[in-house]
């Protein structure tokens, strides 16, 4: 099965995509360049076949890792049932791009909130670059962005003033937790840093206000700090007002 997988990636790969996404993603030198629609819509198809098969086999290019993880966000199938191939598949993820993916779309992880955090926190703790930023990404996209009975909420369509300084915020079910979690220095490289710091602007387009408090008084190394504050500025959330008060918090 895996053979006929490789043969048919190789026919959609694309040798400027290749040369465009290798400089991307440092480290990866088995690259065949294929674009994501094309893998994702590959594994629709894989998810429905023999799918166990399909993400136990070994890989030789980064696309066909890729396409491994991606096979589970599309198998129906229950959360105890996945889970162990969720296991098996974390060690293998040793770039930004695979961890990125292939964990947004996990959307089965969604399906005992409760169960997913503390399925995550020996990632999370486990002193391994990209553990921790796995973490991070299931932190941000499946559990931060859900209320006090976990239905999900989207992002504010603006942050003022107004939202920073006033709790105005409906309880969520998880953002207590995860401010308290990242408040601590990430040296376990620079994926997991910059994963925290896009976490952060996360919680803060959600979450302003105790976000903010966050933001005021925290124990982040000053690296992940201030790239917490220049995503959150990056985004067209935040007024300038409020992008200022930001700005004046860098630590010197």
């Amino acid at each position: 099965m895996r053979e006929d997988i490789r043969k048919h990636l190789t026919t959609l790969s694309e040798n400027e995509y290749q040369k465009f996404s290798a400089g991307l993603i440092p480290g990866v030198n088995n690259m065949l360049g294929i674009r994501l629609p094309e893998l994702r819509k590959l594994a629709k198809q894989l998810a429905k076949s023999d799918w166990k098969t399909a993400v136990n086999e070994e890989d030789i290019y980064f696309e066909e890792r890729m396409l491994r993880g991606m096979i589970l966000n599309y198998v129906k199938g229950e959360y105890e049932e996945i889970l162990p191939y969720i296991t098996a598949f974390i060690p293998l993820v040793d770039n930004w791009s695979v961890c990125d993916s292939v964990f947004m779309g996990m959307t089965v992880l969604q399906k005992d909130r409760e169960r997913t955090w503390d399925y995550i926190q020996p990632y999370f703790y486990s002193g391994k670059e990209f553990e921790v930023r796995v973490a991070l990404i299931i932190m941000m996209q499946h559990l931060l962005k859900c209320d006090a009975k976990g239905k999900k909420i989207a992002r504010l369509r603006i942050v003022d003033m107004q939202a920073v300084e006033n709790n105005m915020e409906e309880p969520g079910l998880f953002i207590g937790r995860i401010l308290e979690a990242i408040n601590r220095e990430f040296t376990e490289g620079y994926y997991a840093s910059m994963a925290a710091a896009w976490l952060i602007a996360e919680c803060f387009c959600v979450y302003p206000y105790h976000t903010m408090e966050f933001m005021r008084d925290n124990e982040l190394d000053k690296v992940t700090f201030h790239k917490g504050i220049q995503k959150i500025i990056e985004s067209r959330i935040p007024t300038d007002e409020v992008k200022e008060v930001l700005r004046c918090m860098k630590r010197k």
